[in-house]
């Protein structure tokens, strides 16, 4: 055995492989001198086989938990957190989503093209989603190579990057330099590996022929895809009614191109056909499920049902900007209000599961960090609770200790009396492009953020603080 260096004691929640989440109350995590897990259980048991003195291990200030990943969030768009659909009006043309790009988020893209200040937004990211917990992830860049390669250089290796490819519908300052891309994705991807990712916006802003370089580039390089698909009505009707209206669907747009083939994170899958889930669950392709980011849009609600059954891996993610918050506590909180109705699926202890140990699969971590296990990096954040005493189960420890909620506010979204109800029911039903309705679920969303925001106390990767709550 080698010398145990790291341990830490307090109440433990563990994402089980299978199904559910093992909880102790008054839990030990034991670590060896090279930052991996050795033992994981509760305090008498562990304390016992390796005689330890309770003077001598330092207590947690609240839960200790797997560290969170976040499969798709926009870097570029960090800095307009909150603010991604300032000043388009209301109900403007062609959806919330397109008329944000336009007025906030291309403009906020392009500034990243200057290093000093893609150096800058970069540093932002990532403290900021370090103090929710966040240590990895995927995320989109911009069309510059020169920023990609620094977020990829700035970002830990728990990181993948995206280079993103435009070449239609947008600014021309954002638009893909064609004549160098091969030779950009073949320098990166010799110098970051499978970390850097292809990345494919979405139907609208990039043509067939750039998208089936895209695929070459991926499979030549062995890389991985992502991009977005089936996010809003208004979306889809302008890529398979005009841009595209030789194509089955809109996945059928990606499927034609290969992208399918490329195991593609696919965020949003929220106005998904029934062939569309078949071609995705036939494919190697993952979900980024995005519950804040599709409700402030109006987007809508994934069928998560339909999405479990069809057997996609899935995962929840923010989205930023377009959610106001890294903190993916807000995410899992969403995540059970607007499927509270409609699957019995949707429990805190599967929500804590996909922010851990589920994105930890899909971007090949998951033989380093997403559960504790003996061998495992012994890399866990502790996040503050809302109880004054010990939760008894998991789900009390998750629902009400981590994300501030009762029992009796869970019930509430799934009665009929409370109007965010229906609310959420209309989101699902036709989306939302203004009005009462939306504004009722945006004030409820900023107000869980507010409130889930930065409850993480301190993060250790790999037996190393790298980060820790400083009180002033």
């Amino acid at each position: 055995m080698r010398e145990l260096l790291h341990a830490i004691r307090g109440p433990i929640l563990n994402p089980l492989p299978d199904a559910g989440v093992e909880y102790f109350p008054d839990g030990l995590l034991l670590g060896d001198d090279r930052g991996r897990v050795v033992a994981v259980g509760g305090w008498n048991d562990i304390a016992a086989r390796f005689g330890l003195d309770a003077a001598a291990v330092p207590q947690s200030l609240g839960f200790i938990m797997p560290p969170l990943l976040d499969a798709h969030i926009h870097i570029p768009q960090h800095p307009i957190r909150g603010h991604f659909t300032d000043d388009i009006g209301s109900a403007p043309a062609g959806g919330r989503l397109l008329a944000s790009l336009e007025r906030n988020v291309f403009p906020a893209e392009g500034r990243c093209e200057a290093p000093a200040h893609a150096r800058q937004v970069v540093a932002g990211f990532l403290a900021d989603t370090l103090a929710n917990g966040v240590v990895g992830g995927a995320a989109y860049m911009t069309v510059h190579p020169r920023t990609t390669r620094l977020a990829l250089e700035q970002l830990p290796d728990t990181w993948s990057v995206g280079l993103v490819l435009m070449n239609q519908n947008c600014p021309g300052y954002l638009r893909t330099e064609e004549a160098s891309l091969v030779d950009d994705v073949a320098g990166l991807a010799r110098d970051f590996g499978r970390r850097l990712i292809v990345t494919d916006r979405f139907a609208v802003s990039v043509n067939g022929p750039l998208r089936r370089c895209g695929v070459d580039l991926a499979r030549r390089h062995g890389l991985r895809m992502q991009t977005h698909l089936d996010e809003q009505r208004a979306e889809k009707q302008l890529i398979e009614k005009v841009l595209y209206p030789e194509a089955a669907s809109y996945t059928d747009v990606y499927a034609r191109d290969g992208l399918l083939d490329c195991e593609p994170i696919l965020a949003h899958c929220i106005h998904v056909r029934p062939e569309e889930v078949a071609a995705i669950a036939a494919s190697r392709s993952a979900i980024a499920h995005c519950p804040v980011s599709n409700t402030l849009l109006g987007s809508g609600v994934m069928p998560l049902t339909t999405i479990r059954a069809a057997g996609i891996p899935h995962t929840l993610c923010t989205d930023v900007g377009a959610s106001p918050t890294t903190s993916l506590l807000c995410e899992m909180a969403q995540f059970l209000k607007v499927h509270a109705g409609d699957t019995a699926e949707a429990t805190p202890e599967e929500a804590l599961r996909l922010v851990t140990l589920a994105p930890a699969a899909i971007l090949g971590l998951g033989g380093r960090i997403g559960r504790f296990a003996p061998g495992m990096e012994w890399t866990w954040i502790d996040v503050a609770s809302f109880l004054a005493a010990p939760a008894v189960t998991a789900r009390e420890a998750i629902l009400e200790g981590l994300l501030g909620m009762s029992e009796a506010e869970l019930a509430a979204w799934r009665g009929a009396d409370d109007p965010r109800v229906a609310a959420v029911g209309r989101l699902r039903r036709e989306g939302l492009d203004e009005g009462p309705h939306l504004a009722l679920l945006e004030a409820d969303v900023r107000a869980t953020a507010g409130r889930l925001e930065r409850r993480v106390r301190q993060v250790v990767s790999a037996g190393r603080t790298i980060w820790k709550e400083t009180r002033s």
